[in-house]
């Protein structure tokens, strides 16, 4: 294992540089001079959630963080990018809201939570829709009603600890209920419609159903453990995981979020008996690291990506001291 850091302090200091966090409190979804990223909301509720686990030394950049992503906040209440507002992302910056405001932090307009949280609920009860935007047939994984969603009963829950409504905790049954029929043999394709696994929305899945398990809010180990054993049986030799898999086959290149997302899990699910792949998933961030502190988004890449570098810190630190389920982000 080649990371030599107090876990992730390297990592860290690149996420809260101006490199990922402009003065304006906007957060970027990659450095990289020669091929530019983007202000992108979703990753600024991750980040939120992540620096609220610091504790008071975060206080200021969250709070400038925090300001900046309410003011992203459309006139339809989500929060999005290209013109479209999309119900995960949403939820991702509602709940790294609410982490920061329960953590100490100030929220400009105390709305912000209440709007994010109705268009996420009514596009999921109404609708069953990935975004705000009519679509006959989505073509992309993010903007359908697939398995990702799962992960949005971390906001959720989060807003019902506030606000306990029986509509709230309805809606997250359904959710699970529905969601979790797009599990096949270990592994969740990404919609109805696809026989495709994408190992990132896979493993938002699975932790969407950690944080259900850990509240009591069903019984769902059996999909945790075998999900977790279908990641550990697709491992790369590199230790990364590849984009995608058709279910004889994996896809594409490999990636560095899905990899230390699958690192959490097998921290979070049993760090004994998922010891190799955990350390050879260390490794593989490690062969992703720059010296910049942030992780490169794949072998080759340029991209020194943000959400990527916060799955990454959380990998490396649970990896070697353990985790909860209570600090996904």
């Amino acid at each position: 294992m080649t990371i030599s850091l107090v876990p992730g302090a390297q990592m860290l200091g690149w996420l809260v540089s101006p490199s990922v966090v402009g003065s304006d409190g906007r957060v970027i979804s990659w450095s990289n001079p020669q091929h530019r990223g983007y202000p992108y909301p979703e990753i600024a509720g991750y980040l939120l959630s992540l620096l609220a686990l610091e504790g008071d030394a975060t206080l200021d950049i969250r709070d400038r963080i925090a300001t900046h992503l309410v003011g992203d906040i459309s006139r339809s209440g989500g929060v999005g990018r290209d013109g479209a507002d999309y119900v995960f992302d949403s939820a991702m910056a509602l709940a790294g809201l609410i982490a920061h405001e329960s953590a100490g932090g100030v929220l400009p307009d105390a709305r912000s939570i209440d709007r994010l949280f109705d268009f996420v609920s009514a596009n999921l009860a109404a609708r069953r829709a990935g975004t705000g935007l009519s679509m006959a047939a989505p073509d992309h994984w993010s903007v359908s009603y697939g398995c990702h969603l799962l992960k949005v009963v971390i906001a959720l829950c989060a807003y019902d600890d506030r606000y306990p409504m029986s509509t709230t905790r309805a809606l997250v049954e359904r959710l699970a209920s529905e969601l979790t029929r797009l599990y096949d043999h270990g592994r969740f394709r990404v919609n109805a419609d696809s026989s495709l696994t994408y190992l990132h929305s896979h493993c938002y899945a699975v932790e969407g159903l950690l944080v259900l398990q850990g509240r009591h809010r069903g019984e769902f180990g059996d999909l945790i453990r075998g999900s977790a054993q279908w990641l550990a049986e697709i491992q790369s030799p590199e230790g990364g995981l590849h984009a995608s898999h058709d279910g004889r086959n994996s896809l594409g290149s490999l990636h560095t979020d899905a990899t230390a997302q699958a690192v959490r899990i097998w921290s979070l699910v049993d760090g004994a008996a998922f010891r190799e792949q955990i350390d050879r998933g260390v490794d593989f961030l490690a062969e992703m690291a720059t010296p910049v502190g942030g992780l490169r988004y794949e072998p080759g890449s340029n991209d020194v990506n943000t959400w990527a570098t916060i799955f990454g810190l959380q990998a490396v630190r649970w990896a070697g001291q353990g985790g909860q389920w209570q600090w996904i982000v």
